[in-house]
């Protein structure tokens, strides 16, 4: 962001009135700009020095609480009908443990896309404000490929896409939704990409679904028996050039098809990223050089 758009939030951020996504957003911006920084110091100075000066009279706190109106005290309502309070009572314990039970099992079940899309950006988010974004920090996908295999029941393509702009850095087990989850992590100039993946036995392949959720965009699909979930703060179209790669590269399958807006059609992964082709033999066309591994050479399961 500009920062134009910062500098109106730094008050707000001393007084520590931002949620804990701005806060982090804030503390970002504020290594990085000079303007906003030296902002920010001069209000804590002025914190500093008028609370050091200025000290409110003696009495001050007793005559404000006395100009506040005075609540009513109403008096608790005797029960009806000769029945005594349930508190305390068998009958209390009987009734909760009814009500809890109704909760539990009759609740809804954590299930379906939208759950499923609000866990994995949770994850991310989560990631990012605790600056845990890797478990194994390094570049090179023999190292991250094998770590994560050893810990988890999926071995997820681990791909060197340096050369199309998306930087391996590492990768972790993320948990969420009550599974672990393979977690391996890409960086596009500033910006961070999940590529999340966990083993989905027996299930059919399905196509590209995207989702746009709080600035954020999303990208699932299911491929040789592996669910995977794409998340970035980047556009939407450079997400999907890295999903493309990811599907193509890590499946010895063909890469899925994107469902079109507004129906359930498949469109061609090509035209539905303006003409760019997907396949891994394309990737040299407009200047991209060779993808360091050819379609299918990393299997799907370990």
């Amino acid at each position: 962001m500009a920062p134009d758009r910062y500098a109106p939030l730094v008050s707000v951020a001393l007084d520590g009135e931002l949620g804990w996504f701005r806060r982090w957003r804030m503390a970002r911006h504020l290594k990085v700009c000079p303007s906003c920084a030296a902002k920010l110091e001069g209000l804590r100075a002025m914190q500093v020095a008028i609370r050091s000066t200025y000290r409110a009279p003696p009495g001050l706190a007793q005559r404000i609480g006395n100009m506040l109106p005075r609540e009513d005290v109403v008096p608790q309502a005797r029960p009806r009908w000769g029945v005594a309070p349930l508190a305390g009572t068998g009958l209390a314990g009987a009734l909760a443990g009814a009500a809890l039970t109704l909760l539990v099992v009759g609740g809804p079940v954590r299930q379906g896309n939208a759950d499923l899309a609000e866990a994995v950006l949770d994850s991310h988010i989560r990631s990012l404000v605790t600056d845990h974004l890797t478990d194994v920090l390094t570049s090179d996908q023999h190292t991250v490929k094998p770590w994560l295999s050893a810990r988890l029941d999926v071995s997820p393509p681990v791909l060197d896409l340096g050369t199309e702009g998306f930087e391996l850095i590492g990768g972790r087990v993320a948990y969420f939704d009550g599974r672990r989850r393979a977690a391996v992590v890409y960086r596009r100039g500033q910006h961070v990409i999940d590529l999340f993946a966990w083993a989905a036995p027996g299930a059919s392949d399905a196509k590209f679904r995207r989702e746009t959720r709080q600035g954020y965009n999303l990208i699932f699909w299911r491929q040789e028996g592996i669910e995977y979930a794409a998340v970035s703060d980047v556009e939407m179209d450079q997400l999907a050039r890295f999903t493309d790669l990811a599907a193509a590269a890590g499946c010895s399958g063909p890469s899925p098809q994107v469902e079109a807006e507004g129906g359930g059609s498949l469109l061609p992964q090509k035209a539905a990223e303006g003409g760019r082709g997907s396949s891994p033999q394309n990737a040299a066309e407009g200047g991209r050089g060779p993808l360091p591994q050819k379609a299918g050479s990393v299997p799907c399961k370990g």
